[in-house]
């Protein structure tokens, strides 16, 4: 078992913990105290928030010579909020140079380093600002002169390693390695070293540290004035400190944002002023909605908007590999599809000539090998790095593999038993030719096959089907390539009009219009 995946739920673990042993009525009741116009305006605490870490970011990004609008880098802000906040430890955030990248044509490690060193800037700066309040809390919390060292080490462990290119440089690698940069980690991999090469020097960054801080306390006085809310009265320096040493305590790795953790550290310093765990963890969870969920789901719906921004996917011998690296991890999909095959095969064939139309790198050829050995099947692809993967896999001789266009088939009139085609619809260029095209290589009484993506599928699940694929490790290209494909897919009415038209009989079907995707077998006519 990997044990580092289940790192972020034990924060989450700790959170149900607290929950379960507080008075629930009582946290309900709190919440129900709540003034709702006074709450309403709390919501809008993030926009300062905000505005400030983007004239932090605007001066770094100038340092560096990257140019976008100061509104891009704030929707570029969010979009690291909702990345982060579906990955563990907020590693995710780091995602968003590629969308800086899309934008400024500034080079990716240049991005990287950018990023980087923007969150290293607000990390050391909230280091420092703990060490301050761990110092001024510690005359009534003697147990936080450990947390001061342990603080101190930290503080300056992390600036050393950052000065030390060889040993940074290998950690960064590791990191690069990871599914987040899975379609660029090679380019990531052989830029290291013009990485550094970016990296500004300490004056250049100085400025934003000193706004880190501002911003740290503007947060934290926000919050104070939130509190009051929930009758939390501790007087403003002490809840200063305390919020910001309790989001040192949160920064540890082993939740989502904070959750858990924080609500510990609060609880546990709160206590000491007599201020009620349930009143406390009810601030912190308003605040985490405020300062962290809703502006994911700003994020989400602006990852969403700006992903469609990036170049179509671009064919290619690595992107090649990589499609095919992906979809061998779902075999299931390949042997259902066979299965509907297979039960389309009339029972006096003996050796039935199959077409595979759009064979990719032959998964669905493997498959046919595999269920219906004694078939002859032809894989054909307009790619020919595709076909020398799809040659590579194959070793058989019953397989021939042909580059062709479905709006012109190399195979002979009335030649074919079944042509089969998973997901291909949607790259025809001309629908209405290529049916016919296909009606002129079947036999009489043959039969086509289709899988088809729906483009009836609610645009919300597709989202998450992207979510899915990113945590797969399918890269950003090939997720940009499944995603390219609803553009131009077609609903089950559409596809039946085209069957129809091509003189076609439907004779089985399997479609929902809520499913992302479904099959239809059509049967040629004879005349």
């Amino acid at each position: 078992m990997n044990y580092k995946k289940l790192l972020p739920i034990i924060g989450i673990i700790i959170l149900f913990f607290i929950i379960y042993n507080l008075d629930l009525n009582k946290i309900y009741e709190v919440f129900l105290s709540i003034d709702f116009l006074y709450s309403f305006f709390c919501f809008f605490a993030v926009v300062p928030i905000v505005l400030l870490t983007n004239i932090q970011w605007q001066i770094l990004l100038k340092k560096q010579k990257i140019n976008v609008s100061f509104f891009y880098s704030i929707k570029n802000i969010f979009i690291g909020y909702f990345y982060g906040f579906i990955s563990p430890g907020g590693l995710g955030a780091y995602t968003r140079a590629l969308y800086l990248e899309q934008e400024s044509k500034s080079p990716l490690p240049k991005c990287l380093s950018n990023i980087i060193i923007f969150n290293t800037t607000n990390y050391i700066s909230t280091l420092f600002l703990g060490v301050i309040g761990a110092i001024i809390l510690s005359s009534i919390f003697p147990y936080l002169f450990v947390f001061i060292i342990i603080l101190i080490i930290i503080f300056v462990s992390t600036l050393l390693f950052l000065l030390k290119k060889e040993k940074s440089k290998t950690f960064f690698t590791k990191i690069i390695r990871t599914r987040i940069f899975a379609a660029v980690k090679d380019r990531l991999i052989n830029s290291l070293d013009s990485f550094y090469e970016d990296i500004p020097r300490f004056k250049d960054v100085f400025i934003t540290f000193i706004i880190s801080i501002v911003n740290w306390f503007v947060s934290a006085a926000e919050l104070y004035f939130i509190s009051k809310l929930f009758n939390i009265d501790v007087p403003f320096f002490y809840f200063i400190f305390i919020i910001i040493v309790a989001e040192v305590i949160a920064s540890i790795p082993i939740s989502i944002y904070g959750l858990g953790t924080r609500e510990v550290a609060l609880i546990s310093i709160f206590s000491f002023f007599d201020v009620a765990a349930e009143n406390v963890l009810s601030l912190s969870l308003f605040w985490f909605i405020i300062i962290w969920l809703i502006p994911s789901i700003i994020g989400a719906f602006i990852t969403y908007s700006e992903t469609k921004k990036f170049n179509k996917f671009s064919l290619n011998k690595k992107t090649t590999e990589r499609f095919f690296k992906y979809m061998k991890k779902f075999p299931e999909l390949y042997s259902y599809l066979v299965q509907i095959l297979n039960k389309n095969i009339s029972k006096t064939i003996e050796k039935p000539i199959i077409i595979d139309l759009g064979t990719g790198p032959g998964l669905l050829l493997l498959e046919i090998n595999k269920q219906i050995p004694n078939a002859e099947v032809i894989g054909i692809d307009p790619s020919y790095d595709m076909l020398m993967i799809a040659n590579k896999n194959i070793k058989n001789n019953k397989f021939k593999i042909i580059t062709g266009r479905v709006e012109k088939i190399p195979i002979k009139n009335n030649s074919v038993d079944i042509l089969i085609s998973r997901f291909t619809l949607t790259y025809w260029e001309k629908p209405e030719v290529s049916f016919n095209e296909i009606y002129r290589v079947i036999k009489p009484g043959g039969k086509i096959i289709l899988e088809v993506i729906n483009k009836d599928f609610p645009k919300w699940k597709l989202f998450m089907i992207k979510i899915h694929m990113f945590f797969n490790k399918a890269g950003n290209d090939i997720i940009r390539y499944h995603m390219d494909s609803y553009k131009n897919a077609y609903n089950f009415k559409q596809v039946s009009g085209f069957l129809n038209n091509a003189n076609f009989k439907i004779v089985f079907k399997e479609w929902n219009k809520k499913d992302w995707k479904f099959i239809v077998v059509g049967e040629k006519l004879k005349f």
